[in-house]
């Protein structure tokens, strides 16, 4: 009985380590040619209505949505609800050599803040971000270079405020993952924007909570991850039901992002 479990378990793991890793997209959600209806019709609907994080099983996954096309200040010509970009994050422990990909197809990049490896493939439109024990922290979907066409030639660049995360009240070894993963896009790709930090206190949180988190936050982007102190801003949205956070990152000359906290009845 034992041993019969045991098996089943290493099936498990090894079809679940599989799943993350797709051809193009993510269990068939491929950025640019999904919508919003095809995720929520394969995963059910996100952990807030109108969200972008949805709560698996064995994974937590972000999808980032179009607002419209190029006349909407987008990167890309697609129409509002379509997919841009998929992150998922395993929730059960995944290494990288379990899940057999070619790493010779991949480029290499040090983190060298924290010592994070990131194997990206712009042509197949993937990245892997890997802790140094090689354990898997995130997998990203995004568009692949044969639909550079799709690429807003007019639009402003940066576009404008667009979130970059969610979460909920998580702990803080994963909070990291997700500011890691903040901290490397406005490094690498955006170096001219900013981040916001909203955090809504939750009702059944005590008094001062989303300020402490807020500062923890700020403090982590700009004491490990070697942001600059003035590209990090921290606002105070108010009370939702629920503790969550939001990360947005825009440029300098566009005005912050307005929180939107629940309202009493």
């Amino acid at each position: 009985m034992g041993v019969t479990t045991t098996i089943a378990a290493c099936i498990c793991g090894v079809l679940s380590a599989a799943s993350f890793i797709q051809q193009a997209g993510w269990r068939g959600i491929v950025p640019l040619h999904s919508t919003r209806s095809d995720v929520e019709r394969l995963i059910g609907p996100p952990m807030r209505p109108g969200g972008i994080t949805y709560d698996l099983r064995t994974e937590r996954v972000n999808v980032g949505y179009s607002h419209g096309g190029c006349e909407k200040g987008e990167e890309w010509n697609v129409a509002s609800g379509t997919v841009t970009m998929i992150t998922v994050y395993p929730q059960t422990k995944v290494m990288l050599s379990d899940l057999k990909i070619d790493l010779n197809r991949f480029q290499k990049f040090l983190d060298p803040h924290i010592g994070d490896s990131i194997f990206a493939n712009e042509a197949e439109g993937m990245s892997l971000r890997t802790a140094p024990n090689g354990e898997v922290i995130s997998i990203q979907y995004f568009p692949q270079t044969k639909d550079n066409h799709l690429r807003c030639s007019t639009a402003p660049q940066g576009g404008d405020a667009r979130k970059f995360d969610e979460y909920s009240n998580i702990p803080f070894s994963d909070e990291k993952a997700r500011l890691d993963n903040f901290a490397i896009y406005l490094q690498k790709d955006e170096p001219q924007f900013k981040g916001y930090i909203i955090v809504y206190a939750g009702q059944r949180v005590r008094s001062g909570t989303a300020q402490v988190r807020a500062k923890r936050a700020r403090d982590y982007l700009i004491k490990v991850r070697g942001i600059e102190a003035a590209r990090i801003v921290t606002i105070d949205g108010g009370c939702r039901e629920k503790f969550e956070v939001e990360l947005y990152a825009l440029p300098s000359s566009v005005s912050p992002p307005a929180p939107t906290p629940c309202r009493n009845e």
